[in-house]
C-alpha cells in the first residue's frame, strides 16, 4: 500500500459500503414496490401488507463497492485479486439464485442443488475450511467436501434466521465485526476488508430493515451474507489452521448455526419433512412467547455478542471460553427446543408459560421497550 495507512483504507472500505447501502436501498425498494416484488402475508408471516424484499441487492452493491474502493486506495493487491477470482463465480451464482427465488419462489430442492454447485465452485477453486488436523487436511477430497457442506450450511442457516426484521442483518454485523477483530490481529488484511465491507453494508441496510422494517433483504441477501461469512471463516482457518480457529469461527457464527441445528433436530424429532418451512425458529418462539420485535432482537443480539466474544478469545488459544461457549450453546439449544416443542403442541400457549419461567430477561425489557405493530419478515 502506498501513501495510505492501513487503518484509513479499512475505514474507507467500511464507510463506502455503509453509504452505498444507504443510497441503494431506497432505490431498490422503490423498484420492488412498483413491480410488486415482496413478501405477502401468509401463515408464517405477521406482516399485513406486502413488504418489498430485494434489499439484498443493496447489500451486494455496498459490500462490492467497499472492497473495490479499498483495492483502488491500495493500488491493487495480488492477494485480494486472488480471493476475488476464487469466490466471485460461486458468490455470483448464489446471488442470482436468490434473485430468481425472490421472484419465482423456487422449491427447496432446486435451491439446494444450486447452492451445492456454487459451494463446489468456491471449494474447488482453492478456498478451504481447515481444521489443523494433519490427516484430515491432507485429503483434498475431504477438504472440498467439508468446505462445500460448510458453505451450503452457512448460506442456508443465514437464510433461515431471516424471518424477522433486522435479525439476519444484525447477526451478520456482529459476526463480521468478530471476524474483523480476529483477522486484524493475525495480519489477514484481505479478510479484514471483506469483513468490514460486509459489516458496513449490513449497517447501512439495517437502518431500513430494523423493526418495523420498510424492506427485507430476501433470499438473495440472506444467502449472500451467509456465503460471504463462510468465505471469511474459511479464509481464517486457512490463515491459521488449528482446532482453536475452527471452534472460534463456529462460536462467532453461533446463532445461525444453533438455529439451523435446532431446525434439523426438531424436524426429525417431530417427524416433519426436513425441507418444509415452519414457524418454529428461535425468533418465532420468542414472538409466540410474548416478546415484542425489538425485545426478540435484543435477546438474540445479546446471545450472538456473547458467543462472538467467546469465539474471538478461543481463536487466540483460550480453552475456558471454548468450554463456556459450548455449554452456553447446549443450554440455549435445550431451552429453545423445549419452547419449539411446546409451541408445536399448543399453538404457543405452553411456550409462553415456559418462557416466563426460563427467560426472566423478558420482564425487565417489557418496561422499557414498547410493542411494535409488526414483527416477522421473510
Amino acid at each position: 500500500m502506498v501513501g495510505n495507512p492501513v487503518w484509513f483504507a479499512h475505514a474507507v472500505a467500511f464507510a463506502a459500503a455503509f453509504f452505498l447501502a444507504i443510497i441503494v436501498t431506497p432505490a431498490v425498494r422503490k423498484y420492488a414496490v412498483r413491480w410488486k416484488l415482496g413478501d405477502k402475508p401468509n401463515g408464517r408471516k405477521i406482516n399485513t401488507n406486502m413488504i418489498p424484499h430485494l434489499g439484498g441487492i443493496a447489500l451486494v452493491v455496498g459490500t462490492t463497492g467497499g472492497i473495490l474502493l479499498y483495492d483502488f486506495l491500495t493500488h491493487g493487491t495480488t492477494e485480494l485479486l486472488q480471493v476475488a477470482r476464487v469466490v466471485a463465480p460461486g458468490v455470483a451464482l448464489i446471488v442470482a439464485l436468490g434473485l430468481v427465488d425472490d421472484m419465482r419462489n423456487l422449491r427447496a430442492i432446486e435451491k439446494l442443488v444450486v447452492q451445492i454447485v456454487a459451494a463446489l465452485l468456491i471449494a474447488i477453486s482453492g478456498l478451504s475450511l481447515l481444521t489443523g488436523i494433519a490427516p484430515f487436511d491432507a485429503s483434498p477430497v475431504l477438504v472440498v467436501l467439508v468446505t462445500s457442506i460448510f458453505i451450503v450450511g452457512m448460506s442456508s442457516s443465514t437464510n433461515l434466521i431471516d424471518g424477522h426484521d433486522g435479525l439476519a442483518t444484525g447477526i451478520s454485523i456482529i459476526s463480521a465485526a468478530g471476524f474483523a477483530v480476529v483477522a486484524g490481529n493475525i495480519g489477514a488484511q484481505v479478510l479484514v476488508v471483506l469483513s468490514l465491507a460486509l459489516a458496513g453494508a449490513c449497517l447501512g441496510f439495517l437502518i431500513f430493515n430494523f423493526p418495523p422494517g420498510k424492506i427485507f433483504m430476501g433470499d438473495n441477501g440472506s444467502m449472500f451474507l451467509g456465503t460471504m461469512l463462510a468465505v471469511v471463516a474459511c479464509g481464517l482457518t486457512g490463515f491459521r489452521p488449528d482446532i482453536h480457529t475452527l471452534a472460534g469461527v463456529a462460536l462467532i457464527m453461533g446463532i445461525p448455526i444453533i438455529d439451523a441445528m435446532l431446525a434439523v433436530v426438531r424436524r426429525i424429532t417431530m417427524r416433519s419433512p426436513l425441507f418444509r418451512a415452519d414457524s418454529l425458529h428461535m425468533h418465532h418462539v420468542l414472538r409466540q412467547s410474548g416478546y415484542t420485535p425489538r425485545q426478540t432482537l435484543a435477546v438474540l443480539y445479546t446471545m450472538q455478542i456473547f458467543l462472538c466474544a467467546l469465539g474471538v478469545m478461543v481463536v487466540f488459544g483460550f480453552t475456558v471460553p471454548a468450554v463456556l461457549g459450548g455449554a452456553f450453546a447446549l443450554a440455549s439449544s435445550a431451552t429453545f427446543l423445549r419452547l419449539m416443542v411446546a409451541s408445536r403442541q399448543s399453538g404457543g400457549r405452553v411456550a409462553a408459560d415456559i418462557a416466563a419461567a426460563s427467560m426472566p430477561i423478558k420482564s425487565s425489557m417489557q418496561t422499557t421497550v414498547s410493542p411494535q405493530r409488526r414483527s416477522v419478515g421473510s
